[in-house]
């Protein structure tokens, strides 16, 4: 099968890794963190605007490959620190519709200074 790596405008990925992946009609997207292309934090210390800045890039990788939010069936958020885990929802749960995408939520750290998230997703286009 075919692969396409996504490559938006907008965003440079910081290693050797595409930001995302389509391959048939799903696409696979790299853990996305809230830093901008010069490697710093959007946000520091607001876990709710970096949420929107992941969720954001999330949206515009979707769009290169011909997809949105609404396809997304699974979703991997890595917290630095479970307490930010009620804000991170909030937002998380703004910008996801109802049937809402699977879901694990797991605290890790993260590989750069200042970030609070990072989600990974599955899209398909059904």
């Amino acid at each position: 099968m075919a692969k396409t790596a996504l490559k938006p405008k907008e965003w440079t990925p910081r290693g050797p890794f595409s930001l995302g992946v389509k391959a048939g009609n799903m696409i696979f997207i790299a853990g996305q963190i809230p830093q901008d292309n010069d490697g710093n934090p959007f946000a520091p210390g607001d876990v709710k605007e970096q949420t929107r800045v992941v969720i954001g890039k999330i949206k515009t990788i979707l769009a290169e490959g011909g997809m949105t939010l609404d396809d997304v069936v699974s979703t991997t958020v890595y917290l630095q620190s479970l307490a930010d885990y009620d804000e991170m929802n909030e937002v998380y749960s703004s910008m996801f519709k109802p049937e809402y995408p699977a879901r694990a939520t797991i605290r890790a750290d993260l590989a750069g200074k200042g970030l609070l998230v990072e989600i990974s997703a599955i899209a398909v286009k059904g």
